[in-house]
């Protein structure tokens, strides 16, 4: 597994990310991804809408700032992080993105050094030219 990755996990997803608004956010999925590793905390949160909500994989459901503050706390840092996207669609003039996630945290993370599998679902918007994540559910696969 490389540090930061996805896959498409079948030829729809092949087929979705030639549409350029899905491309931009799997670019943006790349930089949160790589920011994750990297522990560049500015990047991965300016990747983050204010408004966002996140079913994280404590179970418990992080508005924004709690979400930054997490990573800045290094519970949300991985030494790898591996995605493969099952479903990428528009959904109004947002993305949608779901799938698996392997990863393997780090840092103060209680999971450290363990690889975690996860199934996940994601919102993306538009914001200029940017793409902003304002939904997140992520589920530890057992």
């Amino acid at each position: 597994m490389q540090n930061s990755r996805w896959k498409a996990a079948n030829p729809e997803v092949q087929a979705a990310v030639l549409d350029a608004r899905i491309a931009a956010v799997m670019h943006a999925v790349e930089k949160v991804d790589a920011a994750l590793v990297a522990d560049e905390y500015a990047v991965f949160a300016a990747a983050l809408a204010p408004e966002l909500v996140v079913n994280n994989p404590a179970n418990i459901v992080a508005p924004s700032a709690m979400v930054r503050q997490l990573n800045a706390d290094g519970k949300i840092s991985y030494s790898q992080y591996e995605r493969l996207i099952e479903h990428a669609s528009l959904r109004g003039d947002m993305v949608l993105l779901m799938g698996e996630e392997t990863v393997v945290p780090k840092g103060a993370n209680p999971l450290a050094g363990q690889t975690v599998r996860r199934r996940f679902t994601e919102l993306w918007r538009p914001e200029g030219e940017r793409w902003l994540l304002t939904a997140r559910q992520a589920t530890i696969a057992r």
